[in-house]
């Protein structure tokens, strides 16, 4: 099966390495293609359970054929009730309503199904790219279900970013992930909703409270440990790989400079598991030299780097 994923324009090498990651964690034989803004995943993993995971996909679903005409169209699929019809335009050029009615004309004079705008059975998608077009289907629409979050803090890594960390962390269901540097708990609770184990540790108390109230509004129930981040090494066969958001600035309460707290960390990482770090851009270390990056803008004082090393 042939799945096709929709990226925002933002940060989009970020969005496909997301769904490659996702992808491979389930069915390592998983072969990923792209273009712009599009990703193609042959796969075992059904294209449902790569979106409910990914925080970056716009749109999803099965990709059954390309065609040059209109007129060439042939979906042989089982008839739905109803339909709907949708252009993704991704290429250079400036495309109207045309081909999508014509599309969806042809689609309703083939099977005789009832249009529905607003609660298909299923989206008929025509993706345009500057090559080619492509048909996809949808069945429904799937995105992931974020957990929740009723403790917050101003310097904490937002949820969506927090998922997708995980994410490339390539653990699934099952596994057990270790974040350091818990603050309030973002990256232990998106683990646990998706079926993750998860332990984490703070040197600050009050944010292990925190965290252990947003764990039990979801009825999580990760452990939660106020100690120092070396604690991981008491877990170190237990855990399969490490995801974590660094502290910075006021919120580090660290007396330990930003750039030693780092080189002291990545000093004490367990052999053979992998690591995804966000830390402030410029407090890169040679450690870290080997790792995948991607800078996440905030503002004109902060950018935040995912590092991914194996």
């Amino acid at each position: 099966m042939t799945s096709f994923f929709v990226l925002p324009s933002q940060h989009e090498e970020l969005a496909r390495d997301e769904i490659t990651s996702i992808s491979k964690s389930y069915d390592t034989k998983t072969r990923v293609q792209s273009s712009p803004r599009l990703v193609f995943v042959e796969s075992k993993v059904s294209w449902k359970k790569i979106a409910s995971r990914s925080t970056f996909s716009r749109y999803s679903g099965e990709i059954l054929d390309t065609f040059e005409d209109s007129s060439q169209i042939d979906l042989s699929i089982t008839k739905p009730e109803s339909f709907v019809c949708r252009t993704i335009n991704l290429s250079s050029k400036k495309i109207g309503t045309s081909l999508e009615r014509q599309v969806g004309g042809i689609l309703k004079k083939k099977w005789d199904s009832q249009v529905s705008l607003s609660n298909p059975h299923l989206t008929v998608y025509v993706i345009v790219t500057d090559d080619k077009k492509y048909l996809g289907i949808a069945d429904n629409i799937v995105t992931p279900v974020h957990p929740i979050k009723s403790v917050k803090h101003p310097h904490e890594i937002d949820m969506k970013l927090g998922r997708c960390v995980v994410n490339l962390s390539q653990l699934n269901e099952g596994k057990t992930l270790c974040d350091p540097f818990c603050g309030t708990g973002t990256i232990l609770l998106e683990a646990e909703s998706m079926g993750i184990n998860a332990i984490g540790i703070d040197y600050d108390k009050i944010m292990c409270k925190i965290t252990s109230k947003n764990l039990a509004a979801n009825g999580f129930r990760s452990r939660v440990i106020n100690s120092q981040y070396n604690k991981m090494l008491d877990f170190k066969d237990e855990i399969d790989g490490i995801v974590t958001d660094l502290p910075y600035g006021i919120s580090s309460r660290s007396s330990i400079p930003p750039q030693r707290l780092v080189k002291d960390f990545l000093s004490i990482i367990p052999k053979r598991k992998k690591l995804v770090m966000v830390y402030k851009k410029g407090l890169e270390v040679e450690e870290m030299n080997k790792a995948k990056k991607y800078e996440i803008y905030r503002h004109k004082s902060l950018t935040r780097v995912i590092g991914v090393l194996s």
